[in-house]
């Protein structure tokens, strides 16, 4: 018999849990008003418990079961319901109780939320009104119609229907909580057999027993939650009994599932920093949280006295605690931040690997280029060789025999550089010389030329070249966008400054251009990217000096003259 269709009308029940929740109740709720002494009636309870197994929250509704226990759940079935009376009711509807307690805690939304108190308040009132006063004839309702609680009461069921007490997605560790679970449990077992003792030991009737019960219940419970987590300066019974707790707040795995979370939103690794560290408010024992990572910091929240740090390399991250922390919660909240970090270590590497597979293509398009020009170069030099043959009268033969030979050295220096893609230095050049022939080339582009050389001064001149070229290109580039504008070079000191009046880099772009390819319509990124590794292997710094309206400026200096810069 092919088991799918039953599978899938468990998976759809289960999708329903309040329709199971509002049944369930209400078979109990026939049982407890005296329904478990009708033989007829007591079949109910089979059918009961096969709802509660399609809703319970600790495994899966549609799960599948083996014969094996298939047998041990009927022959528990079979004893439960023959032994049905007050007191297994009265233990049913405690764990029950315990639950769908240990599920609001858990649940988001407030329609969902709403309805599972509405169902826990029911569960109260049949233990209540229904099942003890079915365990003595002394538990008597009167003045209060039972019979009226008993007929008016299952009419509050469909109002689960209003507040559908169910969740979308069933997600491992979130969808029940034993220890708040075996809590409401405990409460409930005190608060129904306190009513009871105090019954019978203060002769009174029930009615009053429960008001009475009600009303110190109510005031122990005050008193436990205000010495929880007082406000008089220390942390209560709550840091105790995280001692010997390990989940203090937030399970591992809901942690897990957060930066799983977080980590598929976000690609940039500190981004995703500072979403995650974001999320640590959310736990009722933390104010703030503070990150440092990659020359960059953040944080949330406030800051207290009250400090965990963990760090790893360059990583730095801090939680500021309400009260002062036990060592259980250290150690819970160090493994949190371990795993924070071990995420942004591998989001990081990843980056780092994009960017080097980035520069790879470039240095694998640089090889294709090389033999595009290789081939070139050849066929120029059979020019050269044909314009340099005596006898050749013709005047354009000489012309080309000057100016042949010079293009193929130029072309031959960047087959050198494109076949060798290793940053080099290049040799030193007077800094006079070298200045003159940058304003040669740039003689016609409109450029206000300051500073003058000192005498003697010499700088690498492949290495300034370089730097030049791509900032005046970059610089003319913007000049095509906004006409009118105003370039300068400066010279003096060692020091090369290329100023524009014009409009300045967008933050993202100027935190980045320097330290990484980046998209843009002039070349900003890759040029300059390579300009200033090319810079700092040569003990130079490239930088972006200014970035504001009416002055954009880039300087390239030795790193000991900006190391001594104020």
């Amino acid at each position: 018999m092919d088991a799918r269709p039953t599978q899938k009308l468990a998976a759809y029940l289960a999708d329903w849990s309040h329709l199971l929740l509002a049944a369930h109740l209400l078979m109990v709720h026939v049982l407890a008003f005296g329904g478990w002494q009708l033989p007829a009636v007591r079949l109910l309870w089979v059918a009961a418990l096969g709802l509660f197994l399609l809703w319970q929250p600790f495994v899966a509704g549609e799960r599948r079961i083996s014969l094996g226990q298939g047998g041990i759940l009927f022959v528990a079935v079979l004893a439960s319901t023959w032994v049905l009376g007050p007191w297994l009711l009265l233990i049913w509807c405690g764990a029950l109780a315990g639950a769908i307690g240990g599920r609001v805690l858990w649940s988001e939304r407030r329609g969902e939320r709403i309805g599972y108190l509405l169902a826990f308040g029911y569960v109260i009132g049949v233990t209540v009104f229904g099942v003890v006063p079915e365990i003595s004839p002394k538990v008597v309702l009167d003045p209060l119609p039972r019979a009226a609680f008993a007929s008016l009461m299952p009419l509050l069921l469909p109002l689960l229907l209003v507040f559908p007490a169910r969740t979308p997605q069933r997600r491992a560790g979130e969808a029940f909580d034993l220890f708040y679970g075996m809590l409401v449990f405990l409460v409930l077992a005190v608060f129904v057999l306190g009513a009871l003792a105090y019954m019978l030991v203060g002769g009174v009737d029930y009615v009053e027993a429960l008001f009475s019960t009600s009303l110190t219940m109510a005031g122990a419970l005050l008193v436990v939650a205000w010495a929880w987590n007082p406000r008089a300066g220390f942390s209560g019974i709550g840091s105790a009994v995280s001692r010997y707790l390990l989940s203090v707040g937030m399970p591992l795995e809901q942690w897990l599932v957060q930066l799983a979370a977080e980590s598929e939103c976000e690609t940039d690794p500190v981004r995703f920093l500072d979403a995650v560290m974001g999320r640590l408010q959310g736990m009722p024992w933390v104010v703030g949280s503070a990150w440092e990572a990659a020359g960059q910091a953040g944080g949330a929240g406030e800051r207290s006295v009250h400090t965990h740090v963990y760090q790893m390399a360059d990583l730095v991250l801090t939680v500021y605690f309400r009260l002062p922390p036990s060592p259980s919660m250290r150690w819970h909240v160090e493994w949190l931040l371990r795993l924070a970090a071990e995420f942004y270590e591998v989001k990081r590497q990843a980056h780092e690997l994009q960017r080097i597979g980035y520069l790879q293509a470039v240095y694998e398009t640089g090889s294709r280029v090389t033999h595009d020009v290789k081939n070139l170069l050849q066929s120029m030099q059979g020019l050269c060789y044909a314009a340099a043959q005596p006898g050749d009268p013709a005047l354009r033969a000489g012309l080309l025999g000057k100016q042949l030979p010079l293009i193929t050295e130029r072309l031959r220096a960047t087959l050198d550089k494109l076949q060798a893609p290793m940053i080099e230095h290049g040799g030193r050049e007077a800094a006079g010389e070298w200045w003159w022939h940058l304003r040669s080339r740039y003689a016609e582009r409109d450029i206000d030329w300051l500073g003058v050389p000192a005498a003697g001064e010499e700088l690498p001149a492949t290495l300034f070249d370089s730097v030049a070229e791509n900032l005046l290109q970059n610089a003319l580039a913007k000049r095509q966008r906004e006409p009118g504008l105003g370039i300068a070079v400066s010279f003096a000191d060692g020091v090369l400054t290329v100023v524009d009046d014009g409009t300045p880099l967008a933050p993202a772009l100027a935190a980045t251009v320097l330290r990484e390819p980046v998209g843009s319509e002039d070349g900003l990124g890759i040029g300059l990217y390579h300009a200033a590794r090319q810079a700092a292997a040569a003990g130079y710094l490239l930088e972006l000096a200014e970035n504001r309206s009416g002055r954009v400026a880039f300087r390239l200096s030795s790193a000991r003259t900006s190391a001594g810069a104020p």
